[in-house]
């Protein structure tokens, strides 16, 4: 239900009412998260806090309504990582190519290392982080075969505008071409570019696998998103209605197994019907790709800036811890 508003209301009058952004296209895992949590809420009477969504992109692009929510015109919301960095630059380093192997290991790394140093970060920009979502893993793409890293050399690409994508697609010597997400479908039957990388669900869902058939599953980087709040807000709120929105929104599995299931389908769906080529790769180019794993993360870290090399050292030193607790089990 969309209701029309100007900016604040409902926060000057207690009544609970409250602003929710998203950019999710419907039928999507995120647009069925949104859809529980506004019925969830909606089944509750003890806690008066009303939802109004505007979770299509109605209040501009990720980019432009994260800003809106740290000024408190908007009170809750979803965003990807490289939306989030444009508050917290540091935050880019969750998509530094080849450093999640699973994720069980980014779990452990966001609960046990990550959640203080990055919440802080937000707390300073005026915003909260109520739940870590994600959109899958990312994969290469074009409209030829790219199994190696020298594959790529000269290749025109199109880089997600996170410093990751740069760091991943400059290191292996690509011809990196930043472009907005509204222009790459274009720019691939124009030839400006020739691949790029994506979820496996934002590649099969947004036409760019009818421009450039050749997937290839590297498993590079894990794209995760988040929940944020308006600190100011959310501090408002007291305890109780706090935890009536974290149950609302749901365990963060729930979405993951959505999201694995669609990407999937969606897969399957796509290579019987012949438009798309998937390559797996072999345990020599998982090795080649690897090679480039460590120059890929100081490459981004220093194109972040910022307190991006400390939290690259949390992160090492937190796989490190994994794999002894893994290995335990």
């Amino acid at each position: 239900m969309l209701v029309a508003c100007q900016p604040g209301d409902g926060q000057r009058d207690g009544s609970g009412v409250f602003r929710v952004t998203g950019a999710s296209p419907p039928d999507s895992p995120w647009a069925n998260q949104w859809r529980r949590f506004g019925e969830q809420l909606a089944a509750r009477d003890d806690h008066g806090l009303q939802p109004e969504f505007y979770v299509r992109g109605q209040l501009g692009d990720p980019d432009q309504t994260i800003h809106s929510l740290r000024r408190g015109r908007i009170q809750l919301g979803g965003f990807p990582l490289s939306a989030a960095a444009a508050l917290v630059p540091e935050v880019a380093v969750l998509h530094a190519p080849f450093l999640f192997e699973s994720e069980e290991e980014v779990d452990y790394l966001l609960i046990h290392h990550l959640q203080e140093p990055l919440q802080a970060l937000f707390h300073a920009q005026g915003v909260t982080v109520v739940q870590w979502t994600e959109a899958g893993w990312n994969h290469l793409f074009a409209d030829r075969p790219l199994r190696h890293p020298s594959d790529l050399e000269g290749f025109p690409m199109r880089a997600q505008a996170g410093a990751g994508s740069r760091a991943l697609l400059g290191t292996v010597g690509a011809d990196v071409k930043p472009l907005p997400f509204s222009e790459f479908v274009s720019a691939l039957q124009t030839g400006l570019v020739r691949g790029g990388e994506a979820t496996t669900v934002m590649y099969l869902a947004s036409g760019l696998a009818d421009e450039a058939r050749y997937l290839t599953r590297t498993f590079h980087a894990y794209d995760a998103g988040v929940i944020l709040a308006n600190s100011q807000w959310w501090e408002s709120l007291g305890s109780d209605r706090q935890q009536a929105l974290r149950d609302a929104l749901g365990p963060p599995e729930r979405l993951r197994a959505e999201v694995a299931s669609e990407s999937e389908r969606l897969l399957a769906e796509a290579r019987a019907a012949g438009r798309v080529e998937v390559h797996d790769l072999d345990a020599a180019e998982v090795e080649a790709w690897r090679r480039y794993g460590e120059p890929m993360r100081q490459r981004m870290a220093n194109l972040i800036g910022g307190d991006a090399r400390e939290i690259l050292q949390i992160l090492e030193e937190g796989r490190s811890g994994f794999r002894v607790a893994d290995a335990g089990d």
